[in-house]
């Protein structure tokens, strides 16, 4: 394991570039920066720009449930990794160690503005007056919560939530909130009535199995694919080309909408494989080729699969991923070296 994580830090340092990047890793044996996201996140050699790797690991990463007031890359695995596992079954042949890189509870306050979270598993968030603050092929095991402050530009794209959205404060001001491509799996609760100005964007979402009607202010809303046994509330917003498995209401302006749905006929579903596998859309889907035109894809799938950048099975990051590693147990006799055998692939 030591020597697969080596070298999956060197191709991921080549593969981008940053400030200063540094190793985070709290399996024993493994010498690496630093052990505990708080300890990097407070030490006095991490400044603004840098990148922290946080390497798989069966046990969560210590936060103390901190405030960051860095502006900080956050790289880490990808998620639903473990294929064996009964509670969130992953994908097969993603990662050769497939333990995902979870953080503990974070807050976000303006000092970490313009910092980005990449290929981790988030089991809180809270926003404190952030902006530009971007989600990518994240996954969240608990919700994000808009606490306090003017929160603008924050962007969630090809991120995984697992019986958890997002929600906000009375007295929050949300702005230019960007939600796209996404995958909610399960009792996912979004309701997020804080909403201000023209820049808000929830567009080609898909939404499996929730009890809970999604509430969303002043949003343009497209390509979506509402798999919630109770009805939305849209104020203020433009709703166009989505499907609602509830039978409810929709404005006199809204066009394009599909209501009432078997959500049996969306979905691949079923109860084996991984979890985000299973919002993929089966054939005849009627969320197939039925959406509004994005960029240059004209009427592309409805949900997290459409559009011009894609969901992409278990957040794997774009960098350079080992899949299949083979390392001797021992080194020969009277030799200096051994060979190690790799198999990568990017993820572009």
């Amino acid at each position: 394991m030591k020597y697969f994580l080596l070298l999956l830090t060197g191709l991921s340092i080549t593969s981008i570039s940053f400030a200063k990047s540094w190793r985070i890793n709290n399996n024993a044996g493994v010498n690496a920066n630093f052990t505990s996201i708080y300890d990097a996140v407070n030490s006095a050699s991490v400044t603004n720009g840098d990148s922290l790797y946080i390497e798989p690991s069966v046990v969560d990463y210590v936060t103390n449930s901190m405030t960051i007031g860095k502006r900080l890359t956050f790289i880490g695995p990808g998620y639903l990794l473990d294929p064996a596992s009964t509670n969130a079954p992953g994908n097969s042949g993603l990662q050769v160690l497939t333990a995902d890189s979870r953080l503990g509870f974070l807050r976000l306050n303006a000092g970490a503005s313009g910092s980005k979270f990449i290929g981790v598993t988030l089991t809180g968030m809270y926003f404190n007056g952030a902006s530009n603050v971007t989600f990518e092929r994240v996954g969240f095991t608990g919700s994000p919560y808009f606490e306090s402050g003017t929160n603008d530009a924050i962007t969630f794209r090809k991120c995984f939530f697992l019986n958890n959205g997002f929600s906000n404060a009375a007295a929050v001001i949300i702005t230019n909130f960007v939600c796209e491509n996404n995958a909610f799996y399960g009792y996912c609760n979004i309701g997020m009535d804080q909403l201000t100005g023209t820049g808000n964007l929830f567009r080609n979402n898909s939404i499996y199995g929730s009890a809970y009607g999604v509430v969303l202010l002043n949003t343009y809303i497209a390509n979506n694919i509402f798999g919630t046994y109770a009805s939305c509330t849209f104020t203020n917003s433009t709703v166009k080309n989505n499907l609602f498995q509830a039978n409810q209401t929709l404005s006199g302006t809204a066009t394009g909408n599909t209501l009432n749905v078997d959500m049996s006929t969306v979905y691949v579903g079923g109860s084996t494989g991984s979890l985000d596998s299973r919002m993929v859309l089966k054939a005849g889907s009627p969320a197939k080729g039925t959406g509004l035109t994005v960029g240059t894809v004209v009427n592309p799938d409805m949900g997290a699969f459409g559009a011009t950048d894609p969901y992409r099975l278990s957040g794997i990051p774009n960098i350079p991923s080992i899949y299949t590693l083979t390392v001797p147990t021992s080194i020969p006799s009277g030799s200096a070296t051994m060979n190690i055998t790799f198999s990568t692939r990017n993820n572009n």
